[in-house]
């Protein structure tokens, strides 16, 4: 019994550490009954609520481009710029602007709903490309361009950030 608690407890943080968004400290798991209650409730919460104002989001470390982009495009719909941000290279820096320009210049996006086309994987000098279609629909507008994430392969000495899918440039413009 123990035995396959422990298996169940280590299975369980494989699964959450690959599984996707790191987006700050745990939050108690809802009881039984709350779980039977409503099992999508949790995952509708607002991404900037489980991110406390001095802990910069994570982004997903997955090694699948396409739940990164899934989460890219969550982090769009939630009007979270700030995790959304931080999903270019080096958690934002990247983007080109600082978490004040970049939260103003997609702000302008009120509801937005995201559909991300299937993708296509490229390697090239030492990194690995993958480039998508993006719809965003908000109200009657509809923006449609690419996201292009990169990372490194898998290179000894390379670091955490230099693995993680990260995006390298879009066409969106909000």
């Amino acid at each position: 019994m123990i035995r396959t608690a422990l298996a169940f407890a280590a299975a369980s943080a494989l699964v959450f550490h690959l599984g996707g968004c790191q987006r700050g400290p745990a939050t108690p798991a809802p009881s039984a009954s709350q779980a039977e209650a409503s099992p999508v409730q949790a995952s509708q919460a607002p991404l900037a609520a489980a991110n406390p104002a001095d802990t910069p989001p994570q982004p997903s470390l997955s090694r699948r481009p396409e739940e990164v982009l899934d989460a890219f495009a969550a982090a769009i719909e939630a009007r979270d710029w700030r995790a959304m941000r931080a999903f270019w290279g080096e958690h934002g820096t990247r983007s080109g602007m600082d978490e004040a320009a970049f939260a103003a210049n997609w702000s302008k996006l009120k509801s937005p709903t995201v559909s991300v086309g299937r993708g296509q994987q490229e390697g090239a000098a030492g990194s690995i490309y993958y480039t998508a279609p993006v719809v965003v629909t908000d109200g009657e507008r509809t923006i449609a361009g690419e996201v292009v994430l990169r990372r490194v392969n898998d290179i000894p000495g390379a670091t955490s950030e230099q693995l993680r899918w990260h995006v390298e440039s879009t066409t969106l413009e909000p």
